[in-house]
């Protein structure tokens, strides 16, 4: 870890406090004695998305993020509820120990966890990323949904 002050490569670590999923260490250089802060998160590796159109990409959990909050757009949902959300869908997709999982699998445990929280969002979400062909499509998951 560089400090950020004289950018030496040699630090120590003083304190280390778990939060969420990461860790918050407090360090300081062994050089100049600046204190800093640095936060550690969990990554997911190695974990690839095979997209409908069969090209494969990295898993990004920010982007899992984006498309589950554009589900709750204008909804009122607390935000602890979609972190959970995430965290639930992140260890669900890991469950499957897979190096490669397509994203219609990722789209149907997003679905599965988002009707347990709020209907209005798994209707959005579905409307969103389902592969709809015409209304029609969408008029069926409306009367499979009631």
């Amino acid at each position: 870890m560089r400090c950020p002050k004289c950018h030496n490569t040699n630090s120590k670590v003083i304190d280390s406090r778990p939060s969420n999923q990461s860790v918050r260490r407090r360090r300081e250089c062994e050089t100049c004695l600046n204190r800093f802060s640095t936060v550690e998160e969990i990554s997911v590796f190695d974990l690839y998305v095979e997209k409908r159109n069969g090209t494969v990409v990295l898993f990004s959990e920010q982007k899992l993020d984006f498309g589950i909050r554009k589900a709750f757009n204008k909804r009122r949902v607390d935000e602890e509820k979609i972190r959970n959300l995430n965290k639930k869908v992140v260890e669900n997709i890991l469950a499957l120990d897979k190096d490669v999982i397509k994203s219609e699998a990722i789209g149907s445990i997003v679905l599965k966890n988002l009707k347990e929280i709020d209907e209005a969002a798994y209707i959005c979400f579905w409307a969103m990323f389902g592969n709809f062909e015409s209304v029609t499509d969408f008029n069926r998951l409306l009367k499979e949904f009631l």
